[in-house]
């Protein structure tokens, strides 16, 4: 067994498709507490270690604030359970909470503390979703993130929304800011800190129904450039539609989906309207 260093995590405007792929996905609001990111994991040979952030092997400094704290043993426990009863391989990430906060964000507090925020499952290389990683520091005694909400943003409106509304929480109950985690499928991870804008009500919608930003025009012209190489390669006429138009609908639903954009819906138009020298100036380009 490896150890892995934890995810970095972004805000939604530096992901990949900057939030978009978070839309019509569950979305688990945790509190972000405001420490020193420290996990403990065991290896094949059964030796337990202690790591930080960045180090495989975490600083002595920061092993003794570990080891002085109440959680220490009981997350050692609960590893070496796992190890032994159930041969899974966990990473148990969590924050070390001194006694003063590095932004000072949090009250102070008369002792250290170590609170769970991650498991990480070796074998399939997923983290556990919330409810087992409740239920693990349950069992175990350990003190966990709290969970402020859970989303299904439809829109990037929705989606701004639930993040001010959630930071809102965070600022009165003094925290740094929040991690959202989509569990089903790709997990994606974020964080947001406390620069908060105005809460704004999420209306509520009895059909799900999800609005993707328009594809812009540089992405219809990419997936009409893809169209022109498969009927170049097919040996099609690009005037036969009954060739053409399959295969552009093809190629602009897949740059929709890759990018999470809406499909335009006038693409015969754009098929008789885009010029031919356009598409080739494009692929030159």
């Amino acid at each position: 067994m490896i150890w892995q260093r934890y995810v970095e995590l972004e805000p939604i405007h530096r992901l990949r498709n900057e939030g978009r792929e978070l839309l019509g996905k569950q979305i688990c609001i945790t509190e972000k507490r405001d420490g020193e990111n420290v996990s403990t994991w065991i290896d094949d040979e059964g030796i337990s270690h202690i790591s930080s952030h960045n180090n495989q092997v975490a600083d002595s400094d920061i092993t003794l604030r570990f080891m002085e704290t109440l959680e220490y043993k009981r997350a050692s426990n609960l590893v070496m359970d796992q190890k032994v009863e159930y041969r899974s391989n966990f990473i148990l990430y969590g924050e070390l909470l001194k006694r003063v906060s590095p932004t000072r964000l949090e009250p102070k507090r008369k002792r250290l503390h170590w609170v769970l925020f991650d498991i990480l499952d070796m074998d399939t290389n997923k983290f556990l979703p919330y409810t087992q990683l409740y239920q693990h520091a349950f069992h175990y005694k350990i003190p966990v993130v709290s969970l402020i909400g859970v989303y299904v943003p439809k829109t990037m409106f929705e989606l701004e929304s639930m993040i001010s509304v959630s930071l809102t929480w965070c600022g009165r109950h003094r925290r740094e800011g929040i991690v959202g985690k989509v569990y089903q499928g790709e997990q994606i991870f974020f964080k947001e800190k406390r620069d908060i804008p105005k809460a704004i009500k999420i209306p509520r919608e009895n059909q799900v129904h999800i609005e993707y930003p328009d594809m812009p025009e540089d992405r219809i012209l990419r997936a009409f450039q893809h169209a022109w190489d498969e009927c170049l390669a097919n040996g099609w006429d690009w005037k036969d539609k009954s060739k053409t138009m399959p295969t552009i609908v093809k190629h602009i639903n897949v740059e929709a989906e890759e990018h999470n954009f809406a499909p335009p819906r006038n693409i015969y138009n754009l098929y008789l309207s885009i010029p031919i020298e356009k598409i080739n100036e494009g692929k030159q380009n």
